[in-house]
C-alpha cells in the first residue's frame, strides 16, 4: 500500500480525524501464522502478513479495500484516517465487483514501484520477489546496530543510486513521496522507539509476519506519526547521515 499527500487531505476533509476503534480480541479469532503460497502474494510484506495471520482472507483473493482498512485498524492499531488514506490507493487495482487479489498489487507504479529496499526494479524482470541480500544490505547500512531513521536515510539514497545506475527511469514526483512514506512504513507500524531490530525485520520481511511486539502494542499509528518519521528520515537525507 502507499500513502500520498492527496489521499491524506482528501480523507481528512471527507472523514475527519477519528480515534482508533477498540481492537477486537485477537484471542477470539484464528490469527495463527500460516504462510500462504508465494505465487498468490503481493510485493508488500505488510499485506502478505495480514493474510498470513488471518486479518485478511488467507488465500489472498477477493479482498475489498474496506477489509484492508479494518485489518489495519484491528491488527496494527491505525486510526481511521491513516487506514483510509492508505487503502484509498487500492481502487485502481479492483475489479468491477470492488475486490482485488494480492497478486494484483504487482502492477507496476500503482503500489509497486522502482527503488524498493527489498525488491528488484520492474525492468529487471521481477518486481515482486523478496531479495534476502537486499534486506541484509539494509541492515548493513546500520553498521551493526539496529535500523534507525539515520540508517534508513542511507538505504534510501543508496537504493536511489543503484536503481538509476541499473537503468530505471526517474520516479515521478508523486511516487517519490510514496517511496518516502514507504521507507518508514515499518518504523511507523512497529512503534518500537525509533529502532528496528534484526529479529523484527526478519519477521516482517522474511516470514511476512507481524510479531507480538507490533500486534500487542496499542499505541495509535496515525498519519501524523508516519509523517513525523518521514520528516525525521528526510532530515538525514538532506543533511547527510
Amino acid at each position: 500500500m502507499h500513502l500520498t499527500l492527496t489521499n491524506i487531505l482528501r480523507n481528512l476533509f471527507t472523514s475527519g480525524i477519528q480515534e482508533v476503534p477498540p481492537a477486537k480480541s485477537l484471542e477470539d479469532e484464528d490469527h495463527r501464522y500460516i504462510r500462504g503460497e508465494v505465487e498468490n502474494r503481493s510485493p508488500c510484506p505488510g499485506l502478505n502478513a495480514l493474510a498470513n495471520q488471518g486479518f485478511l482472507p488467507r488465500d489472498g483473493k477477493d479482498i475489498t479495500p474496506a477489509q484492508v482498512e479494518q485489518a489495519l485498524m484491528t491488527a496494527l492499531h491505525m486510526d481511521r484516517l491513516a487506514a483510509r488514506s492508505l487503502t484509498s490507493a487500492l481502487p485502481p487495482l479492483c475489479r468491477p465487483d470492488g475486490s482485488f487479489d494480492l497478486i494484483d498489487t504487482r502492477r507496476h507504479n500503482v503500489i509497486e514501484h522502482d527503488s524498493s529496499f527489498t525488491r528488484l526494479d520492474f525492468h529487471q524482470g521481477d518486481n515482486h520477489t523478496f531479495q534476502p541480500a537486499m534486506l541484509q544490505a539494509m541492515m548493513d547500512d546500520a553498521d551493526g546496530g539496529p535500523v534507525t531513521l539515520r540508517s534508513l536515510a542511507k538505504t534510501f539514497m543508496r537504493r536511489k543510486r543503484e536503481s538509476r545506475a541499473g537503468g530505471a527511469p526517474r520516479l515521478p514526483l508523486g511516487l517519490w513521496f510514496v517511496r518516502l512514506f514507504q521507507a518508514v512504513g515499518v518504523m511507523n507500524t512497529a512503534q518500537t522507539g525509533g529502532v528496528l531490530t534484526k529479529e523484527l525485520l526478519e519477521a516482517v520481511f522474511i516470514e511476512e509476519r507481524f510479531p507480538d511486539v507490533i500486534l500487542n502494542n496499542p499505541k495509535p499509528r496515525t498519519v501524523f506519526t508516519l509523517v513525523g518519521n518521514a520528516l525525521g528520515m528526510l532530515r538525514y537525507v538532506i543533511l547527510g547521515p
